[in-house]
């Protein structure tokens, strides 16, 4: 991105990221269906493994691709800053993530490496004013339009990528798609970004994006809160994909226009520091966002006995012995939900999916909420356009464009 950038210069930014955008959202159209071929006729390992002779590739192509240049080393490494940040980042990530599977924040488990890797987190905050050239850069918050542009980004990746994670594994879960099949379905919500994100990115170079982003917002919300709608029979064609594609156009008309924002007001170094602190805040509001609405589900799940009774007759089912099916039987969980229903398994079936149904779609309405709250930093978003005064002086004695709010 720090290259892409630096070519492009800041009147062309919004152009440049509508390009970037398609490698991009190749990942979410072609990712799910080749995860999905790989785990169902592979192994799940493949879908790490894959990336091994794809990364070689890379590193092969950019060495005889990209074009040498002339290093002017000018910053030291900030070894402490790095002491603090990378486990500090990586401690508290893993206890958001552990969410789910402890089903609360109070574990052991969830809260410890929390505490810590907030503690190092803080110190970190802490400590990166004091060097001149410190391991990320916060001091870029100085600059309004990128603070805005990032709390924005944070809030949309979290309702955004928690809630589109509901998705597969309702179609799994619920309906009994397999992972490739669910990934064909999601591919629906990639063919939408398709269509408004070359549309956004020229829009970006010709008006401030505050002017359209609550366009994609509202496409958005509007999607969540149409997923909060469903239950174990929703048609796919005549609901499930167009409803997908409608948050695919919303995505494509705001989360590069976002980045576009946040960068082009930089210059020189500011742009490689921006885009780590951006990347950054992807990273850990997309992991909050997927803990948020994986601890709802769960909860919801937990709250019914017909879906606990459910998943045990399928654990069973998979393991497919006898013994299996009779111990789990004689769970107290099954035997109350087998009373519930009359004693009819198929009915205890048809039960658990149709609440289980119920959860995703409960689960659904707090994530369009949350999108819905991205309107509020939207609100501040460039809505006038962005004024170019003379080009000072960058480092190194180059010209630097320079955009001011």
């Amino acid at each position: 991105m720090t290259i892409l950038t630096h070519a492009a210069g800041p009147e062309r930014m919004g152009r440049l990221m509508a390009i970037l955008g398609v490698p991009m959202l190749l990942g979410p159209i072609l990712g799910p269906i080749i995860g999905g071929v790989l785990i169902d006729h592979a192994s799940w390992h493949w879908i790490f493994l894959i990336n091994l002779p794809l990364g070689i590739a890379a590193i092969a192509y950019a060495a005889w691709a990209l074009p040498g240049d002339e290093t002017h080393p000018s910053e030291s490494f900030d070894f402490l800053g790095m002491l603090l940040m990378s486990p500090g980042l990586a401690l508290f990530l893993y206890g958001v993530s552990s969410i789910p599977e402890e089903g609360t924040i109070a574990a052991a488990k969830v809260l410890i490496p929390m505490i810590v890797g907030a503690v190092l987190i803080v110190a970190f905050v802490f400590h990166t004013f004091r060097p001149e050239h410190p391991l990320l850069d916060l001091r870029l918050f100085k600059n309004k339009n990128l603070t805005v542009s990032i709390i924005t980004m944070f809030l949309f990746v979290a309702a955004f990528f928690g809630g589109l994670l509901l998705v597969p594994t309702y179609l799994q879960q619920i309906r009994g798609e397999s992972v490739t099949n669910s990934g064909l379905l999601m591919a629906a919500q990639g063919i939408g970004a398709m269509v408004t994100m070359p549309l956004a990115g020229a829009l970006a170079d010709k008006m401030p994006i505050g002017r359209f982003v609550p366009i994609g917002l509202v496409l958005i919300t509007g999607g969540m809160f149409g997923l909060s709608r469903i239950d174990e029979s929703t048609s796919y064609w005549g609901y499930i994909i167009p409803v997908l594609f409608v948050m695919g156009l919303g995505m494509g008309a705001t989360m590069m226009p976002i980045m576009t924002s946040a960068l082009k007001t930089l210059r020189g170094k500011e742009i490689a520091r921006g885009s780590t602190l951006i990347n950054i805040v992807q990273q850990v509001g997309s992991s909050v966002g997927v803990a948020i609405m994986s601890v709802l589900l769960t909860n919801h799940f937990n709250n019914s006995n017909a879906v606990q009774a459910g998943q045990k007759l399928g654990e069973a089912q998979q393991v497919g012995t006898p013994q299996a099916m009779q111990q789990a039987q004689q769970d107290p969980v099954v035997i109350e939900a087998l009373k519930a229903a009359g004693g009819s398994v198929q009915k205890l079936t048809q039960m658990a999916m149709h609440e289980g149904a119920e959860a995703f779609a409960s689960t659904f309405v707090v994530a369009s909420i949350l999108v819905a709250l991205t309107f509020i930093p939207a609100f501040f978003l460039p809505r006038k356009p962005l004024e170019t005064p003379p080009a000072p002086e960058g480092e190194g004695g180059e010209e630097v464009p320079v955009l001011m709010h």
